[in-house]
């Protein structure tokens, strides 16, 4: 192939019809047609032409300049012309050879013979290339032919002939032994729609005439995208040659995770067919694809006794073979990286674990019986709880959640955590103010070391032995269950205030009840509520309250009666939020 000048030529506009032009120059050898195939098809993808525009365009590429090297220059050497003019609505296929002058339109139809045996060779390539084209047009300029394919709207040129008043030969055809013999099974779509040949990495370099005959004779198969084309343990008798889109070789199961691409080009099915054994992988189509369809007996005994194919089907499995080589050293790498990930979480999780209370809480002082609970849906988790003693009669308790999950959200719960214990310890007043004070300073205070805009609920309560009162905060967190003697579970819906770490300088409102001996205070988490069955049902607040009521059970009890509820509820479904309780119960 050469150009004009060296290289294909750049796109040209006419300043007047608005058309982009480009030009190549060929010699009519036999990779022409496929030459002109892949520049053909490769500039109408470039201008994004209607995918049936692209077919056509091809087809009659490869079909009309394999016919002009055969006939215009009879086999020898010879200069081919292309130019494809591209406008708004329409795509011109310009073919130019210096040949002896011949008008292809002037001719008519070839007779259909009266069986398949009985045709000739030839004679039919013009009237195919009528099919698809909507204008064809011929002029003999000095000493040069030109023929003009147009898709879309005719331009006005002499000579206009549509390719309707050319009938191209019927279809089905008949064998002399009177089987009948379809287009289909001719050559899958069309006989002649072979350009793809030379865009095919299996026969890359290799003469079109010692292919077309072979691969005329095998089928075009499409498959929609998820489609299984082969099954693991089938018996394969059949080569798949990616034409469009692409596949992938599943080892574990046609949705497996573990799989190799086959991209546009290579085929798939070729070791079965070389060893007869049953296929061990599935195959199965990534996108939406076309294959070409090889039967065993074609592709052993027709096409591998080509050279350059067996050359290029090697070529083809060791880079397949580099590729599995590629993806198992980086399973391989990722296996040990995910190890060493699970060991620093595991290890992370123990971290957090140690960070909260152990029960039994305050288990020197008699007058409270209280007990946590935190489990996070992955190794760590942002949910957490604490209690710590403020004096002799003061009790301070709160819960958190964390608006993420994982190690982000377990980093800033131990901020969190570390920044509430700090301020918890400054101060030793009774008043109201104390509470509202500690929120709004761990707020602002959080504020400033969130770079991650992460932010965190919180409830946080003193209990008061001495004058039998409970004063809290609640910081967009779920309201607690307040159980008072002789009366049935409360939530404590009031005051609320919004989450602490987002925007500082909040202000934040406290509130005050009554918390005398027999009283019960359940604070928890909306992964609790929240928790999930398989059917995406949520446990709810009604259940959690039914948990609650009539029971006088220790607030261990209690917590373990709650999680396993909620574990029933959800029947092993794989939980999305940590769940974490609390329980204060008044002795």
């Amino acid at each position: 192939m050469t150009s004009n000048p060296p290289g294909r030529r750049l796109p040209q506009r006419d300043p007047v019809m608005a058309v982009r032009r480009h030009q190549l120059i060929l010699d009519s050898s036999p990779a022409a047609a496929g030459e002109a195939s892949i520049w053909v098809r490769t500039l109408a993808q470039e201008h994004r032409l209607p995918s049936d525009w692209i077919d056509g365009l091809d087809l009659c590429a490869v079909e009309l300049v394999a016919n002009i090297a055969d006939y215009a220059y009879g086999g020898g050497a010879g200069e081919i012309r292309l130019e494809l003019g591209i406008a708004a609505d329409s795509v011109t296929l310009v073919l130019e050879d210096t040949g002896p002058s011949f008008d292809p339109i002037a001719r008519s139809a070839p007779l259909k013979p009266a069986s398949l045996d009985e045709a000739t060779i030839g004679g039919y390539g013009i009237h195919l290339v009528r099919q698809f084209a909507d204008d064809c047009q011929y002029e003999r300029d000095g000493e040069a032919n030109r023929l003009y394919v147009i898709f879309g709207k005719p331009l006005p040129r002499s000579r206009h002939i549509d390719r309707r008043q050319c009938p191209a030969p019927g279809f089905p055809l008949v064998r002399a032994d009177r089987q009948v013999v379809t287009m289909d099974q001719r050559s899958g779509i069309d006989r002649r729609a072979l350009g793809f040949i030379s865009r095919t990495d299996l026969f890359r370099d290799v003469p079109y005439d010692q292919l077309e005959l072979i691969v005329a004779d095998c089928r075009v198969v499409r498959y929609g995208e998820g489609e299984l084309v082969l099954a693991a343990g089938q018996q394969s008798n059949r080569v798949w040659v990616v034409i469009e889109g692409s596949l992938r070789v599943h080892f574990d199961g046609p949705a497996s995770e573990d799989f190799l691409e086959i991209p546009c080009g290579e085929c798939a099915g070729e070791i079965s067919v070389a060893d007869g054994k049953l296929s061990s992988a599935w195959v199965v189509a990534a996108t939406e694809s076309r294959l070409l369809e090889i039967d065993a007996g074609t592709f052993l005994e027709h096409l591998l006794t080509i050279p350059r194919v067996g050359r290029n089907l090697i070529t083809i499995l060791a880079e397949r073979m580099r590729r599995s080589n590629r993806r198992i050293t980086e399973r391989v790498q990722l296996e040990m990286e995910l190890k060493a990930l699970q060991r620093e979480l595991d290890f992370a999780r123990r971290i957090q674990s140690s960070m909260l209370p152990a029960n039994p809480l305050f288990a020197d002082e008699p007058r409270l019986d209280c007990s946590g609970f935190m489990r996070a849906a992955r190794q760590v988790g942002g949910d957490f709880f604490d209690a710590m003693p403020l004096d002799a009669d003061r009790y301070l308790v709160a819960i958190g959640d964390v608006c993420n999950k994982g190690m982000p959200a377990a980093l800033f719960m131990a901020q969190t955590l570390a920044l509430l214990r700090s301020l918890a310890l400054r101060g030793r007043d009774n008043d109201t103010a104390y509470m509202t004070e500690l929120t709004a300073e761990g707020n602002n205070q959080l504020c400033r070391m969130n770079s991650e805009n992460l932010f965190v609920s919180l409830f946080i309560a003193v209990v008061d032995l001495e004058s039998d009162e409970l004063r809290y905060v609640n910081a967009g967190h779920n309201p607690p269950l307040l159980v008072l003697p002789g009366a049935g579970p409360v939530f404590v819906e009031e005051p609320r205030n919004p989450v602490a770490g987002m925007v500082p300088d909040l202000k934040f409102r406290s509130g005050c009840i009554g918390f005398p001996p027999g009283s019960l205070l359940l604070l928890y988490t909306d992964g609790v509520t929240e928790a999930e069955a398989s059917d995406s049902r949520q446990f709810g607040e009604d259940a959690l309250v039914a948990l609650m009521d009539g029971t006088g059970a220790s607030a261990a009890t209690l917590i373990e009666r709650i999680v396993e509820g909620v574990d029933r509820f959800a029947a092993g479904y794989q939980q999305a939020d940590d769940i974490t309780l609390l329980a204060v119960r008044r002795c």
